[in-house]
């Protein structure tokens, strides 16, 4: 069984989500599967996080926690994108010269500045240096990118995405079978996870068990 380090948390962060600064009531593990080590550039580990954070990206197949927390980043970019979007679309000053009337508007007025400010925040959160056992937490950023086909990808994310696209995979098996595999046989993952796509949770698991048993694991 794998040993998760537990990160220190400084004194003024303490209750508090190293992915986005909000308040946190959970501690999760990354990653969140223990055959997903296989792919780490560090040693596998457990932080506080807000409860959406925790839940907003559902696989955790990265090769580093600096990589996940980008993934979560991302979504909630895409899910926060109308209160995002309120900082693109006016000033603080715009909104409260603005002459618009009405009960609703009065409200968005008040509001929606202070929406966007928060969000805003979450998203530029960069959380604190990662401490373990008096060690800094180093992760060599070369490690972070990734070639398949003759195009280097930003991160190993980016080309999951990219396979997942390209050749019409199930994003959640092949994530699991690439995980056992490991990123060097991501070209093998790809090829034996093209024959399954559009599985439902119950054949998921029954075809993963048929891939692990064919490749003798």
């Amino acid at each position: 069984m794998a040993t998760f380090s537990a990160i220190e948390i400084p004194f003024n962060y303490r209750n508090t989500c190293w992915f986005c600064g909000e308040p946190s009531d959970k501690k999760i593990k990354f990653p969140q599967h223990e055959y997903e080590i296989n792919i780490l550039n560090h040693h596998p580990l457990s932080l506080p996080s807000c409860k959406e954070c925790a839940g907003i990206v559902k696989r955790s197949a990265f090769p580093s926690i600096y990589g996940y927390r980008d993934a979560i980043k991302q979504a909630l970019v895409v899910k926060h994108q109308k209160v995002l979007s309120i900082g693109s679309k006016w000033t603080k000053q715009e909104l409260e010269e603005s002459e618009l009337e009405g009960s609703a508007f009065e409200g968005f007025k008040r509001s929606a500045w202070p929406m966007f400010e928060m969000m805003q925040a979450r998203i530029n959160y960069q959380g604190w240096p990662l401490v373990i056992n008096n060690h800094v937490l180093e992760v060599d950023s070369d490690n972070e990118s990734f070639e398949f086909d003759g195009v280097i990808y930003t991160s190993l994310d980016d080309a999951v995405v990219h396979a997942v696209k390209t050749f019409f995979l199930d994003e959640a098996l092949f994530t699991r079978v690439l995980s056992v595999l490991g990123k060097n046989k991501f070209s093998q993952a790809i090829r034996l996870c093209r024959l399954y796509p559009n599985l439902t949770a119950k054949t998921r698991e029954a075809v993963f068990l048929e891939i692990l048993d064919s490749i003798g694991i």
